[in-house]
């Protein structure tokens, strides 16, 4: 079962990634090599989880999240040729992934669907975490 208000939250979470992400890149060249570019996705990743901490919401030891992610922008963002580095380009994507509102292809659907699941294992290994009513 998918839950609005934890959609809401895994979205606001992707998007902060995706700022932190385009914002703090230097360039390619800066950038360039696999270990660069592992220490600035991690970075980045810790500052978004250290923002919803204070909420008492804990993404940071899902691995598996924090992997999805990185794979997403390693090929997408980091190694990419001619690379969109516009924050609008990735914020359109991730905002029509995590729109339930409107209707999808079955990629997109499945893609939803897929990234839901692996926040919320997250949600699952905490008690009284993201409560729903």
């Amino acid at each position: 079962m998918i839950i609005k208000d934890r959609v809401e939250i895994y979205k606001d979470f992707t998007i902060n990634l995706l700022s932190y992400i385009i914002d703090y890149y230097l360039d390619q060249q800066t950038l360039g090599n696999d270990v660069d570019i592992k220490n600035h996705y991690n970075w980045c990743y810790n500052k978004v989880c250290d923002e919803f901490e204070k909420e008492q919401i804990n993404f940071r030891h899902n691995e598996q999240l924090r992997e999805y992610f990185y794979q997403f922008y390693y090929y997408q963002f980091y190694k990419k040729e001619s690379q969109d580095q516009s924050l609008q380009y990735y914020e359109k994507f991730w905002l029509n992934i995590f729109d339930i509102n409107k209707q999808k292809n079955k990629n997109v659907t499945n893609t939803m669907v897929e990234l839901y699941n692996i926040f919320d294992t997250s949600v699952n290994k905490e008690k009284n975490i993201l409560e729903i009513a």
